[in-house]
């Protein structure tokens, strides 16, 4: 039986990742709004940025998954679809996270924020269900459907 000190620790443990996949999700949608108004200006001087941490996300992720037992294609697969999802969750995170600074106004009077806080932690939810299940849709579990 766990102890509650597991317990604690679990829920610590996934109340972060919540919180921090929501934050990421909601500056995400905010960075959307951002390039769809035209208010994203001078992404070209982040750009790089944006570019690198694509680059460490691509190197880490390849080191975590490679393995000499494992299939070399999964891998690569794998690591470039992680690598192009940081880039895509941190450009537009930083770019929600600029248009939010610079227009406070816009992000509390519509009360935009409030609704992508709750787009946000319902996208984490979604993935937490999909990260967990997603062999049900991609094996023989589909072929019933």
């Amino acid at each position: 039986m766990d102890s509650p000190a597991t317990d604690r620790e679990f829920v610590a443990r996934a109340g972060g990742a919540v919180v921090a996949s929501t934050v990421v999700l909601t500056a995400s949608f905010v960075g959307v709004v951002s390039f769809l108004t035209g208010s994203a200006t001078d992404v070209g001087a982040r750009l790089p940025f944006y570019v690198l941490a694509m680059a460490i996300a691509f190197a880490g992720t390849l080191f975590v998954l490679d393995d000499p037992t494992a299939d070399g294609i999964r891998v690569i697969v794998a690591t470039v679809g992680v690598s192009v999802a940081c880039f895509v969750f941190t450009a537009l995170g930083a770019e929600g996270f600029v248009f939010a600074v610079r227009n406070p106004e816009r992000m509390l009077a519509s009360n935009m924020l409030v609704y992508f806080v709750a787009a946000g932690l319902i996208c984490t939810g979604l993935a937490f269900w999909a990260l967990r299940h997603w062999r049900e849709f991609a094996g023989e579990g589909a072929a019933a459907l």
